[in-house]
């Protein structure tokens, strides 16, 4: 029997992804056995990858010995084209709708289903913890910036979140596909985003969407906080006001976005 002569190849990377993709946000810190049983793969192959890995820097041990992701591949990852250049122009304006708000000032851009968090400037501890690390992700029917970002994006994932199932956060989250529909709709008639409660009790969010120079929707700006602060006439007019000056920055200087918006 031939063997392609590329698939040990794709075979060794698949099963390094795979080591890579076991941890996330709830699983930060995890051993050998903990990242065989998550991906799969057996012990032994396990520990002749992440060795690999540690020593690049992808992966790093812990005094407990524990792995976790390394600084090295946290470095890689911020080079990022639809990460660095928007993350960059956006933060001044970020510091300044905090300020103006007095709420957590989020940015985010849309990967597939979810929404990613760029940035998350807030002095809510609260608020930080729940939601703000940067690369958390949520689903798009939840959040306002989510919201904007679904609301501009394709028709065909439109259908595809509308049809179902949409989770439930609390009792305030849009779970019926028609009400999401026309919800959606009003928002690009309106320009932004408005929820109240939909993600955790008692918070609400406003967002308005942050365009590139060929006016495509690449990333949604908004304000986070407590809903008795979530006063409208107040907040949207800011919230417009920032989205437009860090789309204003593709149209002047430029974004390092290559494939923004894609």
């Amino acid at each position: 029997m031939t063997t392609h002569p590329g698939a040990p190849e794709r075979s060794v990377v698949d099963r390094t992804l795979s080591i890579l993709g076991v941890f996330d946000r709830e699983n930060r810190t995890l051993t050998l056995s903990d990242i065989s049983r998550r991906s799969g793969l057996p012990v032994a192959t396990v520990h002749r990858i992440v060795n690999k890995l540690q020593g690049w820097g992808a992966l790093e041990r812990g005094a407990e010995g524990g792995y976790s992701i390394g600084l090295r591949l946290w470095e890689t990852a911020t080079l990022a084209p639809r990460y660095s250049g928007l993350a960059e122009a956006a933060q001044p304006h970020l510091v300044e709708l905090q300020g103006q708000s007095g709420g957590a000032a989020v940015l985010a851009l849309r990967d597939g289903t979810e929404s990613v968090c760029l940035s998350f400037l807030s002095n809510d501890p609260g608020l930080t913890a729940f939601w703000g690390d940067p690369g958390c992700r949520l689903p798009l029917h939840v959040t306002a910036a989510g919201l904007v970002l679904l609301a501009n994006a394709g028709v065909v994932l439109q259908d595809e979140i509308c049809a179902g199932p949409l989770r439930a956060y609390t009792a305030a989250t849009i779970t019926d596909g028609t009400t999401l529909r026309n919800h959606l709709s009003k928002i690009r008639r309106e320009g932004y985003a408005m929820v109240c409660s939909t993600l955790r009790e008692g918070r609400g969010a406003i967002a308005a969407p942050v365009r590139n120079a060929r006016g495509t929707v690449v990333a949604s700006v908004g304000v986070v906080g407590p809903l008795n602060m979530l006063q409208p006439t107040r907040l949207t007019p800011l919230v417009m006001a920032t989205a437009e000056a860090v789309s204003q920055h593709d149209r002047t200087e430029g974004w390092r976005m290559a494939g923004v918006g894609a």
